[in-house]
């Protein structure tokens, strides 16, 4: 445990310095492939055990690296003073045990309060937007009740008390205009789910986990939409986020990669590499007795062509395996990912350790494209 905390710390104390010099300059050769090993896992508290016992729990499904520490969501409602996005310190994540839950600063704001279900964080490389999305994965005609499971949110670093709607049509309260446009880009789809977000400078990225029609009759996706962005100042001189019309990319099929994975596999989490220029994608399964993720990279060049994902392997060539369902994704540095997993309500365990309804588990993997 000791060694663990060890590596999670200089990890982390990498990224509070400015986010650490990468080592390969932006003109590295594209990746092809990757190398992965997890150095450390553990469990991060939400919230204290005594909310706990109300029959909470905490299923975190977003995360994103700040300078001081980590931005992270659960994907259920928090009751007040409490709230879905919160952050941890870099001291109060290594200083969190079981028996004395750490701290968390939780994002009391109306318009994150309002929204349901978020799934994942992105931020743009020039680090000048923060985006956070929700599924996008229910909608009940004619009534408004669930129309905040349908909500994608930009604001500033530093600025998350005044984030904006993106997305969303004039006067309205979520991004449902956003929602009907991701449907026609999927064929006029009526139900799908997003979990995956990823920004460049000029684009968002949605991975697509599920579609079909209707919230029980679907099947598992991994397929990618791509919206160009831009930001516009308006006339009181706040920035806005002005969002193009979302389009197809591709879907992609993973199951000759390597006939050992489960199936099916679907997206989690993608995240864009500026410093490689390549993406990072997170496959989950749920299985009525297992849970797991798989970890890919491709390229950018690539990405719009037919060529396949690649599976990030161990340095044994076996693929890099999660036993937990993975559910996003942020750099630590150039050469380490945090990994924050969402395991629902399964008592799951780290060594001799097993998850408590307040906690959720993490890992810290370090990746080697060559």
């Amino acid at each position: 445990m000791l060694l663990q905390r060890t590596w999670l710390m200089a990890a982390l104390a990498c990224l509070s310095l400015i986010q650490c010099r990468t080592a390969k300059p932006a003109t590295a050769r594209l990746p092809l492939a990757a190398v992965g090993q997890i150095q450390s896992e553990g469990f991060i508290t939400c919230f204290d055990s005594t909310l706990a016992a109300t029959g909470l729990w905490c299923e975190t499904s977003a995360v994103l690296a700040t300078g001081e520490g980590l931005l992270l969501a659960n994907d259920k409602d928090m009751p007040a003073p409490h709230s879905a996005v919160f952050s941890l310190k870099t001291a109060t994540l290594l200083a969190q045990t079981q028996a004395a839950p750490a701290p968390t600063t939780y994002l009391d704001q109306p318009t994150l309060r309002a929204a349901r279900k978020f799934e994942e964080f992105a931020q743009s490389p020039d680090k000048r937007w923060i985006f956070l999305t929700t599924g996008f994965d229910r909608i009940k005609p004619g009534s408004t009740d669930f129309d905040a499971f349908n909500t994608l949110l930009a604001w500033h670093p530093g600025q998350e008390g005044n984030p904006q709607l993106v997305g969303a049509d004039s006067g309205a309260t979520t991004s449902l205009a956003l929602r009907g446009q991701i449907g026609q880009a999927l064929g006029g789809s009526p139900y799908f789910k997003i979990e995956g977000l990823a920004a460049t400078n000029t684009h968002l990225w949605f991975g697509i986990r599920e579609q079909g029609e209707r919230y029980d009759k679907f099947d598992y996706r991994i397929t990618l939409l791509k919206a160009p962005y831009q930001t516009k100042t308006n006339a009181s001189g706040q920035d806005r986020v002005e969002l193009g019309t979302p389009v197809f990319v591709r879907n992609f099929d993973v199951s000759a990669a390597d006939t050992t994975l489960p199936k099916p596999l679907a997206i989690s989490s993608i995240e864009y590499d500026p410093e490689r220029r390549c993406f990072w994608l997170l496959t989950s399964y749920e299985q009525p007795t297992q849970i797991g993720a798989y970890l890919w990279i491709i390229s950018e060049e690539t990405l719009e062509t037919n060529a396949p994902l690649q599976l990030v392997r161990t340095a044994n060539g076996k693929p890099l395996v999660f036993r937990h369902k993975a559910e996003d994704m942020t750099f630590l540095n150039p050469g380490t990912l945090f990994v924050i997993h969402d395991d629902d309500r399964v008592r799951s365990s780290i060594g001799t350790a097993i998850r408590q309804p307040n906690q959720a588990p993490y890992s810290v993997v370090t990746v080697s494209p060559n």
